[in-house]
């Protein structure tokens, strides 16, 4: 945990176990019209079909392409109880100078931009023995002194869940897909068997 305050507000979330994963991926990036405020991130990512894959593999609840979306991940944790995991598989963008602004880029709508910014998160409840941010860099963020590592972890963290796997490098699609669901297989197996703690 980055500081004794994230560890007291997670303490009670550690010994609890969900049930079903909550996976969402490969969102619809639409091509950018001329004088969109999201262009900027927007024309630079393209769908992620690995994410599909690796998604539809590991999740019991799956939200993808054009459901990808921030309102649809929100309906989902508010639908449910507790999950086993929450799986994020899309395009991390980070920010180094303003951590909070990092963001998990999924598809977006008439209303939402797409981007699931920490600021966000830490506005969730995320109900979960684990969350999974299979993005790039999704565990890179600023250091500051007496706060420990600011970002997407710690977002995640404050939003109540108590474990995370992210990433500290450009990872490649295909090969996370096949990493993921080899972890799944023993983490929280889809036979119903308990797996691995």
């Amino acid at each position: 945990v980055p500081s004794a305050t994230a560890a007291g507000r997670l303490r009670p979330e550690a010994g609890l176990r969900g049930a079903d994963v909550l996976a969402l991926g490969d969102p619809a990036y639409p091509r950018p019209a001329s004088g969109d405020r999201a262009e900027t991130w927007r024309g630079r990512l393209t769908r992620l079909p690995g994410s599909r894959a690796e998604v539809e593999a590991v999740g019991t609840h799956v939200l993808v392409g054009e459901k990808a979306t921030v309102s649809g991940l929100r309906a989902a944790l508010e639908e449910h109880g507790r999950w086993r995991a929450v799986h994020l598989a899309c395009h991390g963008l980070v920010d180094p100078r303003r951590p909070m602004r990092s963001a998990l880029a999924l598809a977006p709508t008439a209303s939402e931009d797409g981007l699931l910014t920490a600021f966000d998160v830490l506005r969730m409840d995320i109900d979960a023995d684990l969350a999974v941010l299979s993005a790039c860099e999704s565990g890179r963020g600023k250091l500051y002194r007496g706060e420990g590592l600011v970002g997407l972890t710690r977002a995640f963290m404050g939003a109540g869940a108590p474990r995370l796997l992210v990433s500290l490098w450009t990872v490649d699609d295909d090969s996370t897909a096949a990493l993921m669901r080899s972890f799944y297989a023993h983490w929280a197996p889809k036979d119903g068997s308990a797996g691995l703690d």
